[in-house]
């Protein structure tokens, strides 16, 4: 393991942010994704789970191999690396593969829900503001590249299949999967007292992100968690609603009196 892992630690220089290397990478992956989420918008149910499956099996594959690499090429450090595997951004591998093993459509709606409005946003932020994906090993940059790009895939598909954004109410299903998400993240932040940072609201690890660090700093870890999620709530709703606008203002005047569903 360790000489696989250390046969593809190629050093590079980190890539500057917003740089010429950012901004194109960028572009060729969303170009990409929507291409792939247009394509992918007729699927049935049972291709559907398959798109789902493909997608959680590539980012847990992926993330076994962004641990081992820390493991064996890096000295591991929980905190600063964020490796243990349940991030913000981690939670679409564990919900794709839930979808994808469940037939429930009424539970999997709760799903994807969340990794639109919730997930994919945080996917996006993590280009707009690139300091978290960018590293000094190429297999590393590519890697998160790729696998927030993959969380805007995943939004991307599951709107352009209309399973997300089709009724005009809050979008408390995602809403309620995010916070029980932040429940599980704060129980680990708790078991592993001091060793991992999950969803960054830990009480014992301030937060390395940028605004909510000087909240940590300046008013606790509570204000920081609080904020954080507040803050997430606000911009899943927002997600939620511009999708729901948006289809609405593409769709022919005749279907856009919709079945609502409960």
């Amino acid at each position: 393991m360790s000489e696989l892992m250390q046969s593809t630690a190629w050093r590079m220089d980190m890539p500057a942010r917003y740089g010429v290397f950012h901004w194109v990478f960028t572009a060729i992956l969303l170009a990409l994704t929507i291409f792939a989420a247009w394509r992918l918008r007729h699927t049935n149910e049972k291709q559907n789970r398959v798109v789902l499956g493909v997608v959680g099996a590539f980012l847990l594959v992926t993330e076994v191999y962004k641990i081992a690499f820390h493991m064996t090429v890096n000295p591991y450090d929980w905190e600063f690396f964020g490796c243990f595997p349940f991030q913000l951004c981690s939670v679409p591998m564990y919900l794709c593969i839930v979808c994808a093993l469940c037939k429930n459509e009424r539970v999997n709606a709760w799903l994807y829900e969340c990794m639109f409005a919730v997930n994919m946003f945080g996917g996006i932020m993590a280009f707009l503001e690139p300091s978290g994906i960018q590293h000094t090993y190429i297999t590393l940059t590519v890697h998160a590249y790729v696998w927030h790009m993959m969380l805007v895939f995943v939004g991307f598909y599951l709107y352009a299949s209309r399973r997300v954004c089709t009724q005009s109410r809050f979008c408390y299903k995602g809403i309620a999967v995010f916070l029980g998400t932040c429940v599980i993240a704060q129980v680990f932040n708790l078991v592993f007292a001091g060793e991992v940072n999950c969803f960054y609201i830990s009480p014992y690890v301030q937060s390395p992100l940028a605004v909510f660090k000087d909240i940590y700093a300046a008013c606790g870890w509570v204000v920081n968690m609080v904020l954080f999620i507040f803050g997430l709530t606000i911009a899943a709703t927002l997600v939620y609603y511009i999708g729901y606008a948006a289809r609405r203002l593409t769709a022919p005047k005749t279907a856009r009196t919709e079945k609502q569903t409960v």
